[in-house]
C-alpha cells in the first residue's frame, strides 16, 4: 500500500496509475517522450471499463474531469486507477440524490502539477469539498483532497471484489462518504 506514495515522493519521477486504455496510451506516450524523467506504470490486474469522458489528451495533462455536472458540483470525487470506475458508479448514485458529483481521474499527479495553475483549478478548484480514493496509502492526498478513502493495513487475502468492499472502495462506501463530507461543509462553512 505505501509503494505508490514512495514513488510519488522520489525526485523527477511519474508515477503512473491509468483508469483505462486511453490512460495507458497517455502514460505510454509520455513516457517515451521524457528522456531526462522516468516513469512507472502500476496497471490493474483487473479488467477496467472504458470511461466516458477520457481521451489520450486529456490523460496527458496528468488529471481531468471525467464525469462532469451540469452547473456547479456540491462534491467532487478524485481518483485513479481501477477505484475511477468505482467513483463513476458512487457519482451517479449521489446525483440522482440530489448532490451533483465531478469525478476526476488522476493517473498522474506529478504531469498535474506542472499543469497552469488556471488548467489545475479547472479540474480541481479546492472550494468544492474533494474526497479522493485510492487503493493505496493516504498519504499526499491531502494536496487534492479534503478527506481521503484510503488504506492504512495490508495482509487481507480473499478475492478481489471482496477486499475491495473490506477496504471500504465500494461506491456504497464512497457515496457515504461524499454525503458525510458534503454534510460537514454544510455545516462548518465554506471550504
Amino acid at each position: 500500500i505505501e509503494q505508490l506514495e514512495q514513488v510519488r515522493s522520489m525526485p523527477n519521477i511519474m508515477m503512473w496509475r491509468p483508469a483505462d486504455q486511453n490512460e495507458m496510451a497517455a502514460a505510454y506516450k509520455i513516457a517515451l517522450e521524457r528522456h531526462a524523467t522516468p516513469s512507472v506504470i502500476a496497471c490493474s490486474r483487473s479488467t477496467v471499463k472504458a470511461l466516458y469522458g477520457s481521451s489520450i489528451d486529456a490523460a496527458s495533462k496528468g488529471a481531468y474531469v471525467a464525469v462532469e455536472t451540469d452547473g456547479e458540483p456540491l462534491l467532487i470525487i478524485v481518483s485513479t486507477g481501477l477505484e475511477v470506475g468505482f467513483c463513476v458508479e458512487a457519482a451517479e448514485k449521489l446525483t440522482g440524490e440530489g448532490i451533483t458529483t465531478r469525478v476526476v481521474s488522476m493517473p498522474c499527479q506529478e504531469v498535474f502539477l506542472e499543469q497552469s495553475e488556471e488548467y489545475q483549478a479547472s479540474v480541481l478548484p479546492g472550494n468544492i469539498p474533494t474526497l479522493s480514493v485510492e487503493a493505496s496509502s493516504p498519504q499526499g492526498w491531502h494536496r487534492f483532497s479534503h478527506a481521503q478513502i484510503a488504506m492504512d493495513g495490508f495482509g487481507a487475502s480473499g478475492n478481489g471484489a471482496a477486499l475491495y468492499k473490506h477496504y471500504g472502495f465500494s461506491p456504497e462506501n464512497i457515496s457515504d462518504k461524499g454525503k458525510a463530507l458534503v454534510e460537514f461543509y454544510k455545516s462548518n462553512g465554506p471550504v
